[in-house]
């Protein structure tokens, strides 16, 4: 009897592991969110989806030297020669309620951000990398910049590439797009549900030429409290270290003593009205801005650190309100934000923004949001095998004890 159960339990092992196994990888290699979902390949994320709309059909990343090399590139090459690089291995490493993180073997890092935007970055980590982009379908690309390509998808759906430090991005004779990115350096994609505003264009160029440190996300999603932190600069770090009713608190940290900008984006359901929101920088009121032009200014040397709150453009997917944050200087600040519900009370004159473009082009996704909430059901993977090995277990038992 002893010996029957044994190589029952054998079978039953052997029968379930396969199939947990297979289960497993297919789990981590597959990420869908609220707002962003996407596959991952043995050599590209494939398949990324925004909103319900597959914005880019395939992200591959390779190291220059590596392309170089195979494709028989000179370091002089053009990137319209870098568009059949093969990729890296891709591997998902963690993901959460508001992210996911895939790391290359050619040293580089893949952000999949879960917010309004759908924030894509690839960062060089170890060394230069090529990234080619191929678009989804019948989308169309527009050289905006060395460092900036504007695409939009069939049904309207718009983003843009764009390279934050060394490197620039380029639209290809076939109308697909490949980087450049130095060690350090980072590709960003942020997408929008319709079509991009002044705002948007002038946040995009404070991102490419250093201005904005960071991406501040404050969502519902669910039902529970989820933030996510885009970083753009190396050397700045942000972490929301508090959310109350009517009150965010986060500390942003630098290395450099130069100010930044910090875009914050917050749901709908954290301040009863954004127009009334006042800003304190280490304790101290933030002077109100009218404009992106002030909030630079203030970054540059000024006097006080100064903000400006205005409802999120139609380009973003999520209900929420935008707190344009110019920190005057660093090392480490810490950033109250309070509405007309929070514990202060206050009430302030809302803020607006223009259509300010006079910000030229020039040149760590970071991870934050609580664990995955995947769960496993009976009706999961493997577990019919289960529940037949199991019967057969019990059947062999029965008849074990009527032997004589």
């Amino acid at each position: 009897m002893k010996r029957t159960v044994a190589v029952l339990a054998m079978v039953l092992v052997s029968a379930i592991a396969p199939v947990s196994a297979a289960a497993a990888t297919a789990e981590q290699q597959a990420y869908s969110g609220t707002h962003v979902a996407f596959d991952a390949g043995s050599n590209a994320v494939v398949d990324y989806t925004v909103g319900g709309t597959e914005t880019v059909d395939a992200v591959r990343v390779q190291s220059q030297s590596s392309a170089e090399s195979n494709l028989g590139l000179s370091g002089s090459a053009g990137l319209e020669a870098a568009t059949a690089l093969g990729g890296a291995a891709v591997s998902v490493e963690t993901t959460a309620d508001s992210h996911a993180s895939m790391t290359t073997d050619s040293g580089a890092t893949i952000e999949a951000h879960d917010n309004g935007y759908g924030s894509l970055v690839v960062t060089a980590d170890e060394q230069s990398q090529y990234v080619a982009l191929n678009l989804s379908g019948d989308a169309s690309a527009e050289q905006a910049s060395e460092e900036r390509v504007v695409f939009t998808a069939e049904d309207g759906t718009t983003s843009t590439a764009m390279v934050v430090g060394e490197g620039n991005v380029t639209v290809t004779e076939s109308g697909n797009l490949t980087a450049s990115v130095a060690q350090d350096s980072r590709l960003v994609v942020r997408n929008y549900a319709e079509s991009r505003t002044e705002a948007d264009e002038t946040e995009e160029r404070m991102i490419v030429n250093g201005t904005a440190a960071a991406s501040v996300h404050v969502m519902e999603q669910s039902g529970e409290a989820v933030t996510d932190v885009v970083t753009y600069s190396e050397d700045t770090t942000v972490e929301v270290t508090e959310r109350a009713e009517g009150q965010v608190t986060m500390t942003a940290e630098r290395s450099a003593s130069e100010g930044r900008v910090v875009l914050t984006h917050v749901s709908e359901s954290t301040f009863e009205s954004a127009e009334d929101v006042q800003v304190e920088v280490d304790g101290e009121a933030a002077a109100q801005a009218s404009s992106y032009t002030e909030i630079r200014q203030a970054t540059n040397g000024g006097d006080t650190s100064k903000y400006m709150v205005q409802s999120a453009s139609s380009a973003s997917a999520s209900a929420e309100s935008e707190v344009v944050v110019g920190i005057n200087h660093f090392s480490t600040r810490e950033v109250t934000m309070t509405g007309s519900s929070g514990s202060d009370g206050g009430s302030g004159d809302g803020g607006s923004s223009d259509g300010d473009s006079n910000d030229g082009d020039s040149a760590d996704g970071d991870d934050s949001g609580g664990d995955s909430n995947d769960t496993t059901t009976g009706n999961g993977p493997g577990f019919g095998v289960v529940a037949a090995v199991l019967a057969l277990v019990g059947a062999a038992l029965l008849a074990a004890r009527r032997r004589p």
